[in-house]
């Protein structure tokens, strides 16, 4: 098995959350759900250099700011697969520091939603190493939820519901594409990649950061490594 993993350079990320908006316009329109904007086809979800449910805007930048939230309730599909997070450092202008970090499903090592799922619904592919679940097989006890430190595994309705989760776009990867997160990134603060290729080009990228306790990656080895932001303050 060759395991892929994510790269998250804190010092790109513009904290537009536009990986958040990728990630659910691509699993919506893939799911069949979507009612909020229109379908997207393979040619127009390649680049999403303007994800339709971002209108005549375009992309934000630095310049124009993140998406307000406002925009991810007008999807139909309740789970949030990539999730951006903020980390506050600091009491006191200029001295303070906000760090984000922007997180899906890390494909673990040792995953522990593998482990403790009672009827084998979640796997570990060989091809990329993706942790993948079957809705067929799941029974929504959610006994992965409360097991996984990353809160990865999310319900639309708990107890009635399968568990979703980021699946790595595989379906996306076997056409010769990006993830919808990582296309999407105007920063260019997301890659996916073979962790050897991931190690060789990004030497200084670990897997403990700010958000990342090293008890939890100590706990299931999460496939995500971070190239963290020179901090002005004591963290």
């Amino acid at each position: 098995m060759t395991q892929w993993a994510f790269y998250f350079d804190q010092q790109r990320c513009l904290g537009c959350r536009t990986c958040t908006v990728a990630c659910k316009e691509w699993n919506e329109c893939r799911r069949g759900d979507a009612s909020a904007h229109p379908a997207l086809d393979e040619k127009s979800a390649s680049g999403f250099d303007i994800p339709a449910a971002w209108g005549a805007g375009g992309r934000p930048s630095a310049e124009t700011g993140p998406h307000d939230k406002a925009l991810l309730r007008r999807f139909d599909m309740k789970e949030t697969w990539r999730r951006v997070s903020f980390h506050e450092f600091g009491t006191r202008a200029p001295m303070v520091e906000i760090v984000p970090l922007s997180m899906g499903c890390n494909h673990c090592d040792d995953p522990a939603c593998v482990k403790i799922c009672p009827v084998k619904a979640i796997t570990k592919d060989d091809k990329y190493g993706a942790v993948r679940v079957d809705p067929a097989k799941c029974v929504s006890c959610g006994a992965c939820e409360a097991a996984c430190p990353w809160h990865v595994p999310q319900y639309a309705e708990k107890g009635k519901t399968p568990m979703t989760k980021c699946d790595m776009c595989v379906d996306r990867l076997e056409k010769g594409l990006k993830p919808a997160c990582v296309a999407s990134c105007p920063g260019r603060a997301l890659e996916l990649m073979p962790v050897d290729e991931l190690r060789r080009l990004h030497p200084d990228a670990k897997r403990v950061a700010v958000g990342i306790r090293e008890e939890d990656v100590k706990l299931t080895q999460p496939n995500l490594f971070v190239k963290g932001r020179p901090m002005r303050v004591n963290v």
